[in-house]
């Protein structure tokens, strides 16, 4: 009777029209426990043994083959994305520099130049021996064998620990370290575990990239007692808050998410109180490399201040040595820049949280039972569940997606929202239709009581502002009342006219602040996250330098309040009621009119690369 067959020998077979199979024959055989091992009777192995026995050509064993046979089986599994083999080499060698300085070896800079050269290093050898390096979710071991070169190319030798929860990485991994005859500790479980994450110098990872959706509750809860941090985290801020508390340095694939996602914000909080991120380092072709989730390369230090952020011109596997040993130096190159030192915020500014509440949109929890299309005739049209019918006052209008809002003013909503304040017989009726499918059950609609009721005690809000940017974004004054989706944030104006808020905040140096503090989605999109907090804090001029110009805004807001709003940002900026609404509030905010118009070129620019950026990406990954 055959044996199934194993999960690397699956791997394997899905993998054999994408190389060679000369090229897998050659690797295998090489591998020490080929014979007799899990591999054993795989044709090909079977084949270069007989090669090999003959005298025939061997080559020297790729081990990265290993990564990608683990790779084509678990890519995507889990938030799985690979690291590729340059920006695991750049990634590791930061942070054994910053790992060595802390053990009495020379200089970040000045170890780092020597473990991109390969450089003999008695004084670097000596602080690296025998550091213990961690990558608690080791995929196919990028990080563990990368690291291991560097440290053996200046004399060291590491200890090498490595957890996973796929028993055909941690496979992979041990295959390709037995290659390089690494010491290491190999174990297939969670590492956010009770007892999951052993004693480390230095954390090397790259986080599970997944969204705290597709976590089961049980993982929720579970990661969330090893963070700290809540439920709505995303996993790779749990592993990351983690790693920093765990070991004195940590260097990790960044999602860019966590820079702004309000969940992650105590992560944030105590990395800084603790220390400081000594490199954070993208492309802005690539970020740190191209995927579908837009990445920075970070390493954080003990002890440590923050560094200025750098970005490269070129994706990070082209930058040479001297490049990366001048930004571990503190000093931009032509291709590598750091960033601009914070800029003060404008003397006349205070920010939208001063004049507004600003709140998240509603979040339904199932937008095919509660977003229905009106039929005509009291009937609606349901995604879930198909047509139903209502009393008028069963639902409210909905502003549901961007594109519907067509101009600061003018918008044309296609749905409607199920929102009963006392429900009539047949929204009655309804909700016993959707508790039969199951839709009171889903974790959004559990937490509410009733289960149906969506923002119970408020009205719709007087100015709305999208929770997602790309190339079209301003804010809407929503004079109709028209209920938000969670596409959108909520203000609630508190000392100026509606209409002035939603203006100003279309301004350019206000829109500008917003977008740099907004995050990308993911690499192959060319769209950022506005978090509410980053709403919040976007600068606004003082109610009183507003009342000064209110005439001028009015004038403005003429002719912008229909004027439809395009992708084309060069063109919009272009237009001079723009550039004269521009002018106003940078009057307002203090800002000189050499400072407004920088502000005009660089949202363009911003706008432009990241549409390339996301262009680049999907070029890449085949998206």
């Amino acid at each position: 009777m055959r044996t199934p067959p194993t999960p690397i020998e699956a791997a394997l077979a899905a993998l054999a029209p994408l190389a060679p199979e000369a090229q897998l024959a050659a690797a295998l055989a090489r591998l020490g426990g080929a014979r007799g091992g899990p591999l054993a009777g795989f044709p090909v192995v079977a084949r270069a043994e007989a090669d090999e026995a003959a005298g025939g050509p061997g080559g020297a064993l790729d081990g990265a083959l290993l990564e990608a046979i683990c790779a084509r089986a678990l890519a995507g599994a889990r938030g799985a994305v690979f690291t590729p083999a340059p920006e695991a080499r750049l990634l590791a060698a930061f942070g054994l520099a910053h790992a060595a300085a802390r053990r009495g070896g020379p200089r970040p800079a000045e170890a780092l130049a020597a473990l991109l050269a390969a450089a003999p290093s008695p004084d670097l050898a000596g602080a690296l021996d025998g550091l213990a390096v961690l990558d608690p979710a080791c995929g196919g071991g990028a990080l563990l064998c990368a690291a291991e070169r560097l440290a053996r190319a200046v004399g060291a030798r590491l200890l090498l620990r490595g957890l996973d929860l796929a028993p055909l990485a941690i496979e992979a991994t041990r295959g390709r370290l037995a290659l390089l005859g690494a010491r290491a500790e190999l174990r297939a479980r969670d590492a956010l575990s009770a007892d999951g994450w052993p004693a480390a110098d230095l954390v090397l990872a790259n986080p599970p990239f997944l969204r705290h959706e597709s976590l089961p509750s049980r993982e929720k809860a579970r990661a969330a007692r090893a963070s700290g941090l809540s439920r709505q985290a995303d996993l790779s801020a749990h592993f990351a808050a983690v790693a920093l508390r765990r070991a004195p340095v940590a260097a990790l694939v960044w999602p860019r998410a966590l820079d702004t996602s309000r969940s992650a914000a105590p992560l944030l909080a105590d990395a800084r109180t603790r220390g400081g991120f000594v490199l954070r380092l993208r492309s802005r072709a690539a970020g740190s490399f191209a995927a579908s989730v837009d990445t920075l390369l970070s390493v954080w230090s003990e002890g440590a201040g923050d560094a200025r952020p750098a970005e490269a011109t070129v994706p990070l596997a082209a930058l040479a040595p001297a490049e990366l040993a001048a930004l571990a130096r503190g000093s931009s190159s032509p291709r590598l820049r750091l960033a601009p030192r914070t800029r003060a915020a404008p003397a006349g500014a205070r920010t939208l949280a001063d004049v507004c509440d600003v709140r998240f949109g509603t979040k339904s929890g199932c937008n095919a039972f509660f977003q229905l299309r009106p039929l005509g005739g009291g009937r609606f049209e349901s995604p879930l569940l198909g047509e139903v019918a209502l009393a008028p006052s069963d639902v409210v209008p909905l502003l549901a997606s961007l594109k519907e809002a067509r101009a600061p003013e003018r918008a044309d909503p296609g749905r409607v929202l199920f929102r009963p304040l006392e429900p009539s017989r047949a929204a009655r009726a309804y909700l016993r239709r959707g508790e039969a499918a199951g839709v009171h059950l889903r974790p959004t609609c559990a937490g509410r009581a009733p289960w149906w009721r969506l923002v119970p005690g408020r009205g719709p809000a007087p100015v709305l502002y999208p929770a997602k940017v790309a190339a079209r974004a301003f804010a809407f004054l929503n004079a109709e009342g028209l209920w938000e989706d969670k596409k959108w944030h909520a203000l609630f104006p508190r000392e100026l006219p509606p209409w002035q808020v939603a203006l100003v905040l279309g301004a350019t140096p206000v829109r500008l602040a917003i977008d740099a503090g907004a995050r990308q989605l993911t690499g192959a999109q060319a769209i950022a996250d506005v978090d509410c907090r980053v709403l919040a804090a976007a600068p606004f001029p003082a109610p009183a330098a507003l009342a000064a110009v209110e005439a001028e805004l009015a004038s403005v807001r003429a002719a912008l309040a229909v004027a439809p709003v395009t992708t084309d940002v060069r063109a919009m900026l272009a237009r001079p009621a723009q550039r004269e609404l521009d002018a106003i509030v940078g009057r307002a905010l203090g800002l000189e009119r050499a400072a407004v118009e920088r502000a005009r070129r660089e949202l363009a620019l911003r706008v432009e690369r990241r549409l390339a950026h996301a262009e680049a990406t999907r070029r890449v990954i085949g998206a």
